[in-house]
């Protein structure tokens, strides 16, 4: 069954819209975060550039449509999800209002289509976001997005970026264009996020094989993230490149539920295709990735991500980008409820995202 995506951006765009004005149920609200002393670095945050925006619509009106307004403003809509146009300086009076002292930029809309277009929407994305952390160099630091569709000049701006610019990792989405990351077209990047040991945050995208008019965010983004790494692990990556570091997003997606499931096509050979390529149980390499905790407000699930991972490999994310959401007191608020000590909680908000990225 082909992918439609004039259907599917039909059913999405109506439901990102109602999602753009509701304000949160009343299980949804939370007590306010409790500030501490600790700094607190939110890893999952979204910054989409008005002229990004436009852009993609222009070139991919099946995928994103740009809207602007007197309520709204300006914004897109993309996954079933309204993105409004960044601005800076009203994101710095969210994070004060939730207690956030740092975030990390990333726009994954970027990565709709794997062509010609994507170096200058890199470089759009790039400038824009250096421009953000130049003029707030305490509050954002920017992830590099980088054009795949060619080696030479993905390289390029990736030294651009983390040489040059200041950048401190690198995005990725689950898929690009429909090309999964694993694809040998992809090796030269993975041999330098490899050898810079830069953190590269994944997260998910549209998938090639989802065909429900449900939201793709709800049921499909999870899923995508993990059928995304386990073909990362079982292909070799980590055989190849041990010292990549690897976040995924909203708490691994279905990793930590399937890990045991998934190690059942390393020990029956009729579970797994002729492609994997690994000396030992993808769930051993598992243990090597980091999460971020957007959307995870779950303690089952917290604690599933946290025995599969680890304490030191969980990263505060809150993927607060909606209107009203107050994703980032939620988020914020859940693992102030959790049976953390001090030290542990600052990891998480802190610590563990610090260390990968360098930042002392």
């Amino acid at each position: 069954m082909p992918f439609d995506r004039r259907h599917f951006i039909r059913v999405a765009t109506s439901g990102a819209v109602a999602a753009m004005g509701p304000k949160p149920s009343a299980a949804q609200r939370v007590p306010p975060p409790t500030r501490r002393e600790t700094r607190t670095l939110d890893f999952h945050s979204h910054a989409f550039p008005a002229d990004l925006l436009r852009a993609l619509a222009r070139y991919y009106p099946d995928v994103v449509r740009f809207n602007e307004d007197r309520v709204r403003g300006a914004y897109a809509v993309h996954a079933g999800a309204p993105l409004p146009a960044w601005d800076d300086a009203l994101r710095t009076r969210r994070m004060d209002e939730a207690g956030v002292d740092l975030e990390i930029l990333s726009c994954p809309p970027l990565y709709a289509a794997l062509d010609e277009h994507l170096p200058e929407l890199c470089r759009l994305a790039n400038d824009t976001l250096a421009e953000s952390c130049r003029r707030h160099p305490n509050r954002f630091k920017a992830l590099a997005h980088l054009p795949f569709n060619n080696m030479e000049a993905l390289l390029k701006e990736m030294s651009r970026c983390l040489d040059d610019l200041g950048f401190v990792g690198v995005f990725v989405t689950s898929n690009v264009g429909g090309h999964y990351l694993d694809a040998p077209q992809f090796e030269r990047f993975w041999h330098d996020a490899d050898r810079r040991r830069v953190p590269v945050f994944l997260h998910p995208q549209l998938s090639p094989g989802y065909h429900d008019s449900e939201q793709p965010p709800i049921f499909s983004f999870p899923y995508e993230s993990t059928l995304a790494v386990t073909r990362l692990i079982t292909r070799g990556m980590y055989d190849r490149f041990p010292n990549i570091v690897l976040v995924v997003a909203h708490l691994g997606g279905t990793l930590p539920y399937l890990a045991q499931r998934i190690d059942l096509g390393y020990e029956i050979p009729a579970l797994r295709t002729p492609e994997w390529k690994t000396s030992r149980p993808p769930s051993d390499y598992m243990k090597k990735l980091y999460f971020d905790t957007a959307l995870g407000w779950s303690r089952a699930a917290f604690n599933c991500a946290r025995d599969l991972v680890g304490i030191e490999h969980l990263i505060l994310g809150t993927d607060d980008f909606l209107p009203e959401s107050r994703w980032m007191e939620r988020t914020i608020g859940f693992l102030d409820s959790l049976d953390l000590n001090p030290h542990e909680r600052d990891m998480i908000c802190y610590g563990n995202a610090s260390t990968i990225l360098k930042l002392g």
